[in-house]
């Protein structure tokens, strides 16, 4: 996210009109964090809009593929180590006798946020690089 002020050039099809968009244009926190847009028209007049506003139209005029890359994902990775005990038994099983189990112990899982396509690799799920 920007936090500092920018402003952007729409470049107008025709090439006659181009429109110009600028976020945290003032040090208020109404604005700051571009919560706020303000777009100035070629002809000099000004709109003030929310970026959410402008979310839920590029959402909604996007394509499938385009919206799953806008929405944000939750990506957990567990760890799992198996391995096989032995104990020696001491006493009530016949003295010497091994008692063998597996075990399957969960090692602490990792989380990670995803926006754009997760792959698919192996029976894994393995986030895209970011272009």
């Amino acid at each position: 996210m920007i936090k500092e002020y920018e402003k952007f050039r729409m470049q107008d099809e025709d090439k006659k009109n181009d429109w110009f968009v600028e976020v945290n244009f003032k040090d208020d926190k109404e604005i700051k964090d571009s919560k706020i847009l303000k777009v100035t028209f070629p002809n000099g007049d000004v709109a003030y809009t929310r970026r959410e506003y402008l979310n839920a139209m590029l959402f909604a005029i996007g394509r499938p593929e385009d919206q799953q890359k806008m929405i944000p994902q939750r990506m957990t990775h567990s760890k799992w180590y198996e391995t096989i005990l032995s104990i020696k038994a001491t006493k009530d099983i016949r003295k010497g006798e091994q008692i063998t189990f597996p075990i399957k112990i969960s090692m602490p899982a990792t989380e990670e946020e995803i926006i754009g396509k997760v792959k698919k690799h192996a029976g894994l799920y393995i986030p895209q690089p970011q272009k």
